[in-house]
């Protein structure tokens, strides 16, 4: 019986990743498409009075700021990361000084804002909560976050995060996915903690010594 729920809880939290690749994929294309209208807007501030240009200046940096937040959802999507989530409120939270800012007031308070999500970002570290004191590591650990938090060198080429390189490795070499299973890529040794059903759940990776390029050891 637990063996069918966790098979399910697999298939489900699958779908939603792909339900969530695909949503990413239409807002991308939406930006895309929206992204047409910037050319009409120079059409309309070209014919516009010098002096009646700013509510039209205003509307068109309004629309470049949402689409520019479009993407960044999109990025959200995808990557999972508490530091995406705070590019995007950065870049909402600037749309709202810059556009709808009706008085010094809303403008200070978007300061502030925009400053405490700074100080998150710098004395707390998103990464962290990702990559633990013991090396325990979320499979959704961005590489780049993973070599800077842990000073390896594991190649970036192979996967955006953590568990998309494990995954393809074993993948590479015929090898499943299965608890306790450890590998090494550069200078890390990686294993796996715990999986549910067919995906990854929790990863320890440590440093090596000697650092050795793209050699698997299964």
């Amino acid at each position: 019986m637990g063996y069918v729920k966790m098979k399910i809880s697999s298939r489900i939290a699958k779908a939603v990743i792909i339900l969530e690749a695909i949503l990413a994929f239409l807002l991308a294309l939406g930006v895309v498409i929206g992204s047409a209208d910037i050319l009409r807007y120079f059409k309309i501030i070209y014919y516009t009075p010098a002096l009646e240009t700013f509510p039209v200046m205003q509307t068109f940096l309004g629309h470049i700021l949402t689409l520019v937040i479009g993407l960044e959802l999109a990025v959200m999507l995808v990557r999972h990361t508490p530091s995406s989530v705070i590019e995007v409120l950065l870049y909402a939270i600037a749309r709202k000084i810059i556009i709808e800012s009706k008085n010094m007031f809303d403008i200070v308070l978007g300061i502030v804002a925009i400053g405490g999500l700074f100080f998150i970002n710098k004395h707390f570290d998103p990464a962290r909560t990702f990559i633990t004191d013991i090396n325990i590591v979320n499979p959704a650990t961005l590489v780049s976050d993973l070599n800077k938090k842990l000073k390896i060198n594991i190649p970036e080429s192979l996967g955006n995060t953590i568990g998309g390189v494990v995954s393809k490795v074993c993948q590479e070499s015929g090898e499943k996915l299965v608890e306790g299973k450890s590998l090494r890529i550069a200078d890390a040794e990686i294993t796996i903690l715990a999986m549910d059903g067919e995906l990854i759940r929790e990863l320890k990776v440590i440093k090596c010594e000697e650092e050795d390029d793209l050699h698997y050891e299964l």
